[in-house]
């Protein structure tokens, strides 16, 4: 069955119930089911129940997405993403100036500790697991988490990881991480990539989200990842990030999840 996402922030006043009755008009025309999903609550409603809907999205700036499957998913799409450019704050590419994505990067100024997001240019070269940490890893000299000189070092320590265990979490996603002295600050990179042999009897990922911690680590850094990992064992989240391929996306699904409530 073709399914289809839209991620958006809702905007200062949230989605009042008159947007949501005209957002199930829209959704009537189509041949697909159309679900509001908020990824803070992970709990999602039809639009055909507005009522129920704005339980969902009648707050400030709530992260959800539009789930649309059905074999006319696309072309509701298109329509949809009107509505939600029109009434709530998409989340677009990164070089977009959107309020969306500038309402992301408020939420990320609200960890209080840095963290770098990396995305490497080359992954789609890589057609083995071996391959792919190693050029992740060469991304965190790029971008300067770690110093050239202690890139065999931080390699060798995501390799010694996954040799005790590969480090699949369910629903084709990977996380190597490493907490290692040479790491300057938090990093995520992240890679999407074709269905991978992560040699795990779980399955193959289709994405890999590298984690790099400082040591000794702050509180607030391991609360934060805590709450992130927790997360991850929810299948509907996991299924939001597996999906997910726009970067901004991505590191929306993260940093909600880091400023979740313990």
């Amino acid at each position: 069955m073709l399914e289809r996402r839209l991620t958006f922030y809702c905007g200062h006043t949230g989605l009042p119930l008159i947007q949501l009755d005209k957002l199930k008009k829209l959704a009537s025309y189509f041949t697909s089911d159309v679900q509001v999903f908020n990824l803070q609550l992970l709990r999602s409603e039809s639009v055909t129940k507005p009522l129920h809907v704005s339980t969902l999205a009648s707050k400030p700036y709530q992260l959800c997405q539009l789930v649309i499957t059905g074999v006319d998913a696309e072309l509701a799409l298109l329509v949809l993403t009107d509505f939600i450019h029109e009434y709530a704050c998409p989340l677009l590419l990164p070089s977009s100036d959107s309020k969306g994505n500038r309402i992301l990067k408020q939420r990320m100024a609200m960890l209080d500790f840095p963290l770098s997001f990396i995305t490497p240019k080359q992954i789609q070269a890589d057609n083995n697991k071996a391959q792919l940490l190693a050029t992740m890893t060469r991304s965190l000299v790029d971008e300067k988490v770690i110093k050239v000189d202690d890139y065999q070092e931080v390699l060798a320590a995501i390799e010694k990881r996954e040799s005790i265990s590969a480090t699949v979490m369910g629903n084709g996603i990977a996380m190597p991480h490493v907490m290692i002295d040479p790491i300057i600050q938090p990093a995520m990179v992240i890679s999407c990539c074709q269905k991978m042999d992560w040699h795990s009897a779980r399955g193959n990922v289709s994405k890999v989200l590298m984690m790099v911690l400082p040591k000794p680590l702050s509180r607030s850094v391991l609360m934060a990842f805590s709450r992130f990992s927790k997360q991850l064992l929810q299948d509907h989240y996991a299924d939001a990030l597996r999906q997910a391929s726009d970067s901004n996306v991505i590191q929306a699904l993260i940093i909600e999840a880091m400023l979740a409530s313990d």
